[in-house]
């Protein structure tokens, strides 16, 4: 009886220390001074993502679509350097529709003397970064990559992989489905470590998010911004 009234009072010490560790003045990434566990399951104090988060009178609101990210890499335990917050951009390429539709990015490597491309994409939740290819430009060849998921899981589209009917977590936005041609699906996983590549040159090719949201580190090869080929017409993208 005695073991056993010890074994509780050590379970209770333990859920405390659990408790506090979450807490802790230690715990970097918010501002509000009430200190969250990132990986806290069922935060009641997480808000449903909706379109209105991001717009004000009809326009895009590229600082809250930012703050966005960083809660969700806070949520997702991936840090966030200096250099992100200052030089970070999102995008909801013209389309009105950001929680479904759009992506977040910053170039760490962007040169074109050595053809050298390094660049973090993040998508929210089921967010899905839409379909388009790379065209040569002047006297740039296409531009091929590869994507290595880094915090999260991000499903690759494109022509090579499973069928889109294995994953029926996998939802193609409504406003997207008339304009997605390569539904072929691979997935990178951050718990895997794992790369999928750009299947050819010239392959029409998205992603969409996980549950969690996704950080994506891309590899690829130089090429100018004027060379993406959206197979929405819609698109608007600098």
């Amino acid at each position: 009886m005695k073991l056993c009234k010890l074994a509780l009072a050590l379970l209770a010490i333990s859920a405390g220390l659990a408790i506090a560790g979450c807490n802790s003045a230690s715990n970097p990434g918010t501002a509000s001074g009430v200190e969250k566990c990132p990986f806290a399951k069922n935060d009641s104090n997480t808000k449903k993502i909706t379109k209105d988060m991001f717009y004000k009178n009809g326009k895009f609101d590229e600082e809250a679509a930012k703050k966005a990210y960083f809660d969700m890499m806070e949520k997702l335990g991936y840090p966030i350097s200096e250099n992100m917050r200052k030089n970070m951009w999102a995008t909801d390429f013209n389309l009105g529709d950001f929680p479904a539709v759009g992506m977040g990015g910053i170039f760490w490597a962007h040169e074109n003397e050595h053809g050298v491309f390094g660049h973090e994409i993040l998508l929210l939740p089921n967010q899905m970064l839409i379909e388009h290819a790379h065209m040569p430009s002047g006297k740039l060849p296409a531009k091929y990559e590869c994507w290595h998921c880094r915090a999260g899981k991000t499903y690759c589209l494109g022509e090579t992989g499973e069928d889109i009917s294995k994953y029926p977590e996998l939802k193609i936005p409504e406003s997207q489905k008339p304009y997605v041609t390569a539904t072929k699906v691979s997935v990178s996983d951050a718990k895997k470590g794992n790369v999928v590549w750009l299947n050819r040159i010239l392959a029409k090719h998205s992603q969409i998010a996980g549950p969690e949201g996704a950080v994506v580190t891309e590899y690829g090869s130089f090429h100018e911004t004027a060379a993406n080929a959206f197979t929405n017409p819609n698109v608007k993208f600098e």
